[in-house]
């Protein structure tokens, strides 16, 4: 690490992070699970999950806990048949993890036929308020277990998160560009501290280093 440099993540583990031994490991083993306690996902009324791509095993894995959960998933890249097309094209190129590809294709287009689950094929955004696409959709507003892998758009909801912080249960992450955004997540945390507490931080590779500072981070914030 370059002298001078600031070793932000190290500061946000060290300010922030409480050791918790009651957490379970939900979704996929790597980019795309997150750490909950398990009786946090059983207790939630609705998972909001903005960001999906081609990995739902977050999203499945609260279904097949939760029997009673609704979910509603925010992404304008993906649709039913279109993960299906590009899956099984897959077969035919030397591309990797086809198989798992498949599944998780699969795994939408079968989350899409129950009741439980809604996808809406939009930008998050300012404009686009958490709580109206909820209200709309299945009429809550409350207990809410947040998720959000947004590729940098997260930034523009942290003001609505903040001012909300009472209808949330829990709340998973993908922090991305931290090398610029950092005191931002730094201030959101403080400004949660009061009722939440990062119980997980994990550095994802994929998202790239700055003078061996991390560009992407994963978080867990469990209510107090």
């Amino acid at each position: 690490m370059k002298k001078n440099t600031i070793d932000y993540y190290h500061k946000l583990k060290d300010n922030f992070l409480v050791e918790d031994q009651d957490l379970f490991r939900f979704g996929s083993i790597n980019d795309g699970g997150y750490y909950l306690k398990p009786e946090t996902l059983k207790n939630t009324e609705v998972l909001f999950s903005g960001g999906i791509s081609s990995n739902l095993e977050f999203e499945y894995d609260a279904f097949r806990f939760n029997p009673n959960i609704k979910i509603l998933m925010i992404d304008p890249t993906i649709s039913g048949p279109k993960l299906l097309i590009k899956g099984f094209a897959r077969l035919f190129f030397k591309k990797r993890d086809k198989i798992r590809y498949i599944f998780n294709a699969l795994l939408f287009n079968y989350l899409l036929r129950t009741e439980r689950c809604e996808h809406l094929k939009l930008w998050l955004n300012k404009e686009q308020s958490i709580f109206s696409l909820l209200k709309i959709n299945f009429k809550i507003e409350k207990n809410i277990l947040l998720k959000l892998d947004i590729e940098g758009s997260e930034y523009d909801l942290i003001d609505e998160i903040v001012s909300n912080q009472n209808a949330f249960r829990a709340m998973v992450f993908e922090f991305h560009d931290l090398d610029k955004k950092h005191e931002l997540v730094l201030k959101f945390l403080k400004d949660c501290s009061s009722n939440f507490k990062m119980v997980h931080l994990n550095i994802n590779p994929a998202g790239g280093f700055v003078n061996g500072q991390p560009k992407c981070i994963e978080i867990s914030l469990e209510r107090l």
